[in-house]
């Protein structure tokens, strides 16, 4: 009779005391396994869409750091410009009005035309590629950094390739002429009759040149625009990693409390089935 209290006693007390225990040291370990690896996946989720954005702006700002070298740059090459257009001109202007006087035979093609194109061609040359470079840049993909620019880019950047290719035309020519240089007492000269053609050149030069001017001031306009849009677009991205962030903080206290609710109901669950299995015993 003895053995059989003690039997039922033991019995009762693992029941009611060490799988009771056991059972809730289990819950809460799964528990908060459980809410660990949710709270992971929620920050990783969170975090691959943060790194994304980052990204963006790390794009955003190694475009703005090269369009700043670029606007900076543009004043450069237009004073430049100017300068040897109008040292140019003038010096045209002057020859041309001796031309026309008793001491015109002392000048002829050459020094009206044939110089000037040379002295212009490497202003051009190097200008028609650096026009050329912005192609990329106001042909962006991301139509957002496009907003509001002046749709009139596009047309000069079209017909910046179009004077480029009548350029390179002419600079085969002169490049040709070259080859033909005559030794005049022991100098190289271009053969005059040659010279005739480089009235013809000089004046698509001047063309070329009123044409960059005006490609270089579209230029900048977009280049300012495009520059603000980046600058705003950074603004929206760093909102959205702000709101991101505050996202993966809602949805971790939402799965912690939504977990503790299921780890209590368990609770509960466990408890009023042991108290029967007790019940049960007795």
């Amino acid at each position: 009779m003895r053995y059989r209290f003690l039997f039922s006693f033991l019995k009762s007390s693992l029941l009611t005391k060490g799988i009771s225990k056991i059972r809730l040291f289990l819950n809460v370990a799964i528990f908060l396994s459980v809410f660990a690896i949710s709270s992971t996946l929620i920050s990783i989720y969170y975090e691959s869409k943060i790194t994304q954005i980052e990204k963006k702006i790390a794009d955003n700002d190694l475009l703005l750091d090269v369009l700043s070298v670029s606007t900076l740059a543009i004043p450069g090459k237009v004073l430049g410009l100017e300068n040897i257009s109008n040292d140019v001109t003038k010096n045209n202007d002057i020859l041309n009005y001796f031309y026309f006087s008793k001491i015109g035979q002392l000048f002829d093609e050459y020094e009206l035309y044939y110089r000037p194109v040379i002295a212009l061609s490497n202003y051009l040359d190097n200008n028609f590629d650096i026009i050329k470079n912005f192609d990329g840049v106001v042909n962006l993909k991301n139509d957002r950094l496009l907003i509001n620019i002046d749709k009139k880019v596009f047309d000069h950047i079209k017909q910046n390739s179009k004077n480029h290719e009548d350029f390179l035309k002419i600079k085969d020519e002169i490049n040709k002429d070259h080859k033909k240089f005559k030794f005049e007492k022991g100098v190289k000269v271009i053969d005059r009759k040659n010279l005739s053609k480089y009235q013809n050149y000089f004046d698509k030069y001047k063309i070329f040149i009123e044409d960059q001017l005006n490609h270089f001031a579209t230029l900048t306009g977009a280049l300012q625009v495009i520059h603000n849009n980046i600058k705003n677009d950074n603004l929206r991205l760093y909102k959205e990693i702000s709101n991101n962030s505050k996202e993966s903080k809602k949805f971790i206290i939402f799965a912690f409390f939504f977990q503790l609710i299921i780890f209590l109901i368990v609770q509960a669950m466990e408890i009023i089935t042991t108290r029967r299995e007790i019940q049960k015993i007795k």
